[in-house]
């Protein structure tokens, strides 16, 4: 079965992947953010959390760059196979060694399913860590994505 994209958030991870340098603190922060809106309202990603992230990549030319060529590639592709969707254990192995914040306060009113949480799962997992990119290099969704434009 195939599944229809969110090309930001995967040329996202496909471009912190392979960032050289570290994010600053306040990148890291905004990552934080954004982790935090996933969590309690997946459905606000048009209007507020995606223009939050894409004013991130916009900021750090680096990022920006491999951001811009994965987005033109991820654009190209109609659908992928869900089976290069990350599974419930890999999310897990991901927060491993993680010392995440304990999320507090009131429970989502929504709930993304399917693809949408999977990979509000994973993008929740790598904003929150202490080095978003080094967590994103040990998912294996990224070599498989690549394997794609190959």
């Amino acid at each position: 079965m195939n599944t229809p994209i969110n090309t930001t958030i995967l040329a996202f991870l496909l471009a912190l992947e392979e960032l050289d340098t570290s994010l600053s603190q306040s990148e890291k922060k905004t990552l934080a953010e954004i982790a935090d809106q996933l969590d309690v309202q997946p459905k606000a990603w048009e209007s507020f959390t995606q223009p939050l992230l894409l004013q991130m990549i916009a900021d750090n030319e680096l990022l920006n760059q491999r951001y811009q060529t994965y987005k033109s590639k991820l654009d190209s592709l109609e659908t992928i196979p869900s089976e290069l969707l990350p599974t419930v254990t890999e999310i897990e192995q991901l927060k491993m060694g993680e010392s995440l914040p304990m999320t507090r306060g009131y429970k989502p009113q929504t709930e993304a399913t399917g693809y949408n949480q999977q990979i509000n799962n994973v993008v929740i997992v790598i904003s929150r860590s202490e080095h978003p990119e080094a967590t994103v290099k040990k998912l294996s969704l990224i070599e498989k994505l690549k394997q794609l434009f190959d």
